[in-house]
């Protein structure tokens, strides 16, 4: 359910930030599906703001790639095909290689604890079934790769790419097994507990052409 963040005063957050949050997570979820209309009016009415927040939020929205815009009819949650994947994940490779690069160098004793229990968590969704756990905990190891990067403009650049990459794949098969995808996780967090920024960078640079392989193959069987 599409839902606005607290306004009050204490919150220091822009208004326009607070609900471009809200719209950017209801797609996210496919509270808004792929397709919808964002419509300035209502959108202003479900968030009980004036029109100029909602404006500033979908415009921003449309430059990230969330939305889109049709001439004289307003903007639109974008619906991701499977051809939008591939260039998605060809800007992936090179971000998450260089993410693990720099990450291995930056490696401390909390950051191994916290991907060791990630991987963990990992293993035991896989084993029990259970996709939402699995998805979360895919998500947050290489979140914590990236966060572990210290590089600001990439996180940016990559947290953009993977927005993307969530909302399309919401509605598509991962192109991964989670076995497959587990081990090459593991082979991820082998390299960087060792410090090793080479294999780092060549185990996450291998487990996106794994996903790079299996959509060329989807595509090619549609």
């Amino acid at each position: 359910m599409l839902n606005l963040l607290s306004l009050s005063k204490k919150n220091t957050m822009r208004i326009t930030d607070t609900v471009y949050n809200s719209i950017k997570t209801a797609i996210i979820k496919h509270d808004l599906s792929p397709g919808s209309h964002l419509s300035v009016p209502a959108l202003a009415e479900k968030l009980g703001v004036s029109r100029s927040p909602i404006r500033e939020a979908v415009q921003k929205l449309i430059a990230e790639g969330l939305a889109f815009e049709k001439p004289r009819k307003g903007a639109f949650v974008t619906d991701f095909d499977v051809k939008d994947l591939l260039p998605l994940f060809q800007v992936r490779l090179v971000l998450d290689g260089l993410a693990a690069k720099l990450a291995a160098k930056e490696m401390t004793k909390s950051l191994h604890a916290k991907l060791e229990r990630t991987i963990s968590n990992h293993r035991i969704a896989i084993d029990r079934k259970d996709p939402d756990k699995y998805t979360n905990a895919d998500i947050q190891f290489h979140m914590m790769i990236l966060e572990a990067s210290n590089n600001g403009p990439l996180k940016d650049l990559a947290k953009q790419i993977y927005d993307q990459i969530y909302v399309a794949m919401k509605t598509r098969v991962a192109p991964l097994g989670p076995e497959v995808t587990f081990k090459d996780h593991l082979n991820i967090f082998n390299a960087l507990i060792k410090f090793d920024s080479a294999k780092a960078e060549t185990a996450a640079r291998s487990h996106v052409e794994h996903i790079i392989k299996q959509i060329i193959k989807i595509s090619e069987a549609i």
